[in-house]
C-alpha cells in the first residue's frame, strides 16, 4: 500500500488555499497536507522544517516572490508545482525544474493531468533509484557506472565520462567526453540526487558538472567553468560557495 505524500501549500490568498485543499480531497491520490504559508519566510521555513514530497507554490506572494522561495532553498528534495494567474513565467518556472505550471482559475484536468504525472514519478522512483545505485557502488575495483534511459533504451555510462549534465525542462541532456550528447527522460534535479557524492557539482539550476572535467575558472557576480570540452558554463551567484569548497582547501 501505497503511504500519503506530505504536502504543503503556499498562496498569499486564503480561498486559493482553501481552494486547492478540497481539490487534493477529491483526488484518487494519497495527500496529506501538511502545512500551509502565504509569504516568502514563512514559506521556505515550513519547506526547510517539513521537507514536503510535494510543493503547490504560487509566484506573487505577499513579500515577494516563489522564486525567492526556492533561491533561500537550493536542495529541495520534493517536487514543485507552479500555481499562478500570471503566464509569463513559465519558462523561469521550469528553470527551477518544476513538475507543473498550473494557470489560475485552475482547470481539474490539468491539475488532474500534473498530479497523475507527480504520482508516476513516485511509484517508479524508489525502484528506479534502486538500480542506479546499486549499479553505482557495488562493483569493486571498477569505475563507477549508471544506466541512462533515453528515448531508444538505455546506454550504460561510465561516470568519468560524464562531463556535465544540462536541465532541459523535465529532461536532462548529457554531454560525454567521446563528443556525444544523450537526451533523458529524467530531470536534472534526480540526477542531482542520484549523483551526490560522485564527484558532481550543481553549480546553476541547468548544469550539474562532473567536477574533473573543470579545467579552470573565471571569476564574475557567480563566474563561469571552462570544461574539458571547451564549454563555458556560468555559476550562478547562490551556487558559487558551493562550487569552490571543491577548490578551495
Amino acid at each position: 500500500m501505497i503511504s500519503s505524500f506530505s504536502t504543503v501549500i503556499i498562496d498569499d490568498e486564503s480561498n486559493a488555499r482553501d481552494l486547492m485543499r478540497k481539490l487534493l480531497g477529491e483526488q484518487p491520490y494519497p495527500f496529506d497536507i501538511v502545512g500551509e504559508a502565504d509569504d516568502v519566510d514563512a514559506g521556505a521555513k515550513l519547506i526547510s522544517q517539513l521537507q514536503p514530497d510535494l510543493i503547490f507554490l504560487d509566484i506573487q506572494l505577499k513579500s515577494g516572490t516563489g522564486f525567492d522561495i526556492l533561491a533561500r532553498l537550493p536542495n529541495i528534495a520534493g517536487e514543485v508545482i507552479f500555481v499562478t494567474a500570471y503566464n509569463q513565467y513559465a519558462i523561469r518556472a521550469f528553470d527551477f525544474a518544476a513538475l507543473g505550471y498550473l494557470l489560475k482559475p485552475l482547470r481539474i484536468s490539468d491539475l488532474r493531468d500534473t498530479l497523475r504525472r507527480f504520482f508516476d514519478r513516485q511509484s517508479n522512483r524508489p525502484a528506479a533509484d534502486q538500480r542506479l545505485r546499486t549499479f553505482m557502488t557495488n562493483r569493486q575495483g571498477e569505475e563507477n557506472r549508471m544506466v541512462v534511459p533515453d528515448v531508444n533504451g538505455f546506454r550504460v555510462l561510465t561516470l568519468p565520462s560524464i562531463i556535465y549534465l544540462r536541465g532541459e525542462i523535465n529532461y536532462t541532456r548529457f554531454f560525454l567526453e567521446d563528443k556525444t550528447e544523450l537526451l533523458s527522460s529524467k530531470t536534472l534535479k534526480e540526477y542531482e540526487r542520484l549523483l551526490s557524492g560522485n564527484g558532481f557539482c550543481r553549480i546553476h539550476q541547468s548544469f550539474l558538472v562532473n567536477i574533473s572535467h573543470v579545467t579552470s575558472y573565471q571569476r564574475g557576480e557567480g563566474g563561469v567553468v571552462i570544461l574539458s570540452n571547451g564549454d563555458h558554463l556560468d555559476v550562478s551567484r547562490r551556487r558559487k560557495a558551493e562550487f569552490m569548497r571543491y577548490f578551495v582547501r
